[in-house]
């Protein structure tokens, strides 16, 4: 049987691990990139993020109002849009499946 290497970046780290977790005979080896796969709450009690717990974060992370989604934009990106309307920003969580 052949044996594969795995290579994850952000939520592909979660599943990279996952695979190696499930399949350890499958898979030789893993890399993960900016994945939290092993998050736990003392790392936001230790200030390791700018959020206060994880309940924080996933709302940041999985948007449910146009302010939340905003406030994704602009952690997510360098240079974020300065004029983002909200029937957009609204479509784009209906669509995406974050609510």
């Amino acid at each position: 049987m052949r044996r594969m290497n795995v290579v994850g970046v952000s939520y592909g780290g979660f599943v990279g691990y996952s695979l190696a977790a499930l399949f350890p005979d499958r898979v030789e080896k893993v890399v993960l990139c900016c994945a939290g796969v092993c998050l736990e709450d003392k790392d936001m009690e230790d200030g390791l993020f700018v959020v206060k717990n994880i309940d924080e974060a996933a709302m940041i992370l999985i948007p449910q109002t146009p302010e939340k989604m905003k406030q994704l934009v602009k952690l997510t990106f360098v240079k974020p849009f300065k004029v983002m309307p909200a029937c957009f920003l609204t479509d784009f969580i209906d669509v995406s499946g974050f609510s």
